[in-house]
């Protein structure tokens, strides 16, 4: 069996404050020597995911906002980063499901604020981010992120408006994310039926993620390791997991010294 590291960024491979990976670099290091590819999984946009993957020298497929997106995965994604052809929609387009979202809010009286009607200033404060990364993470496709206000009960009555279009809201590092029937699991078949086509070789999976929005991915994985979080650690629904102690690439680095050490 070949392995295939899918990982969340935002408090898992990322620092949650300076969006920095240089901890996990020894990993990264260790995982580039034993040919273990490192599938960027995250609920940024592909504008953001492909200048990180650039920073990561990663040439990988890579999977957008919270699982929506699935980029590269044929040959000649390899040869160029920006290919449209090798993308996969795994849910309504954004651009139609945003008016009856709009309708729901409003009919809840919602206390929250969508990428939609903000401006790059109320992106960067929530944020921390420069101008040009904020305009890449308002590219979005297949989600919309919500800065949340309002109460668990508010959620709910939301989630449950929700679910009778076919859509549904995630909590994730940042924000609450508003998105098709799909979540970060729904990408796994597409990847590893990618990487055994190359390899002619049957494939595990290795997650990493510390929002409720991974627990689909790690739930679904061969080896899961679970980065503690600011507000929580997870608890996936399954036994056989590694509990990072550290947060962000810290951790990361922790779990994947645990996975090489254990499965290598």
């Amino acid at each position: 069996m070949k392995y295939v590291v899918v990982t969340d960024l935002d408090g898992t491979l990322l620092d949650h404050q300076t969006y920095k990976f240089t901890p996990a670099l020894k990993a990264i290091a260790q995982l580039q020597q034993q040919n273990i590819p490192i599938v960027l999984n995250s609920s940024k946009t592909q504008a953001e995911i492909l200048e990180i993957r650039h920073e990561l020298d990663n040439q990988e497929p890579f999977v957008c906002e919270n699982g929506g997106v699935v980029c590269g995965i044929s040959p000649e994604s390899r040869m160029s980063e920006n290919s449209q052809e090798t993308k996969i929609y795994l849910g309504i387009p954004r651009a139609e499901f945003l008016p009856d979202v709009r309708k729901i809010r409003q009919k809840l009286q919602l206390r929250c604020q969508g990428f939609a009607e903000s401006s790059v200033t109320e992106i960067m404060q929530w944020t921390g981010l420069s101008i040009s990364n904020v305009q890449k993470a308002m590219q979005r496709e297949a989600t919309e992120p919500l800065y949340w206000q309002d109460t668990e009960l508010a959620l709910n009555n939301f989630q449950q408006e929700l679910e009778n279009i076919k859509l549904k809201c995630v909590r994730g590092g940042r924000f609450h994310h508003v998105m098709g029937l799909f979540d970060k699991a729904s990408c796994l078949p597409q990847l590893k039926a990618y990487y055994s086509q190359r390899w002619q070789e049957k494939i595990g999976i290795v997650a990493l993620g510390d929002s409720p929005n991974d627990l689909p991915m790690l739930e679904q994985a061969d080896y899961a390791i679970v980065i503690p979080s600011i507000k929580g650690s997870l608890k996936p629904n399954r036994d056989d997991i590694f509990f990072a102690t550290k947060p962000g690439p810290s951790g990361w680095q922790e779990g994947i010294d645990f996975f090489l050490n254990r499965a290598l």
